[in-house]
């Protein structure tokens, strides 16, 4: 059964990443083995190691998580949510959006998409643009406005 040891002991450490603790999750699984060896015939040894090694391994999981059973509630695994009615809205506002998009003027588009979608800050926009950073803030804000409209717009035309 010690032929095993060293495999035993990497598999653990591959799972439990404390050294130390490794080493004693493997002490533990050798002790339930050869208790188990006293009143049982083994056929596999490697097997039946490999076996208490993973339920140590679970008990210990057990015990630092303060888990006293393990159940399959059907419900926890159920999606109550609505989510393909959000995914719905969500692609019908980002419609929308685009939409919106794409009735500003080119400019007042480019700094907003740079800005708001792309992430650059409004010097680096101001930069790409070649364009003051006054302009750029100007740009962005009437897209903003803009865009706010056409979607205020467009919810009253749904209701």
């Amino acid at each position: 059964m010690t032929d095993y040891y060293k495999e035993i002991l990497q598999y653990i450490k591959k799972n439990i990443f404390d050294k130390d603790l490794a080493h004693d999750v493997t002490q533990e699984t050798f002790a339930r083995a050869i208790k188990n060896a006293d009143s049982n015939e083994i056929e596999n040894e490697r097997a039946l190691l490999y076996r208490i090694a993973k339920n140590v391994m679970f008990d210990l999981y057990k015990e630092k998580n303060k888990i006293d059973r393990i159940s399959f509630n059907e419900e926890e695994y159920i999606d109550n949510s609505n989510a393909t009615e959000e995914i719905i809205i969500k692609d019908e506002e980002t419609t929308l959006l685009m939409k919106s998009l794409d009735n500003l003027p080119k400019k007042r588009r480019q700094a907003f998409t740079l800005h708001i979608v792309d992430g650059y800050t409004r010097e680096e926009v101001a930069d790409i643009m070649g364009i003051s950073l006054n302009a750029v803030e100007q740009h962005i804000s009437r897209a903003s406005n803009q865009i706010k409209e056409n979607l205020i717009k467009e919810d009253k035309n749904v209701r």
